[in-house]
């Protein structure tokens, strides 16, 4: 999705993935990553988020963001700036984005966490409410019709 909607509208993408592989390394594993590490990876993500958006670009922050307070520090930067911003829930079951890290493991077209980190986000979640203007995808939905009925 994040994909799409840069080639559609000319979006920055900022993957919280992407810079752990700059900063640390593409084939570390979960576990090695240390707390320093970790604020190392999100300090930089959200500078970058700031940097983008001040340019005048438009973003998408291509990470899980499973907590109000974790969407909360980007809805932050984007009102510092006076600039709208839209969180995109995508509707997807625990089945199926278990399905999804199970096939990545044998991709490995992103980074890996454990069987644990997963259903500790999924304890975690919390389903965005309309306060975050909150847009909601359901996978069944065609994205291009999705896309344009939720973006100009």
């Amino acid at each position: 999705m994040a994909a799409k909607i840069v080639d559609k509208f000319g979006s920055t993408r900022i993957d919280l993935d992407q810079i752990k592989d700059e900063l640390i390394g593409r084939e570390i594993i979960e576990s090695q990553i240390d707390q320093k590490s970790w604020d190392r990876i999100y300090t930089e993500m959200y500078l970058r988020i700031g940097q983008a958006l001040a340019a005048g670009q438009s973003v998408i922050h291509d990470t899980g963001n499973f907590t109000v307070y974790e969407r909360s520090l980007v809805s932050k930067i984007a009102s510092k700036l006076n600039i709208p911003f839209t969180t995109i829930y995508v509707d997807t079951s625990t089945e199926v984005a278990y399905k999804r890290l199970v096939s990545n493991r044998l991709t490995k077209s992103r980074f890996n966490i454990s069987d644990k980190s997963f259903y500790d986000a999924v304890t975690e979640m919390e389903i965005p409410g309309p306060s975050e203007h909150t847009v909601i995808y359901n996978p069944n939905d065609n994205l291009d019709s999705w896309l344009s009925k939720n973006f100009k």
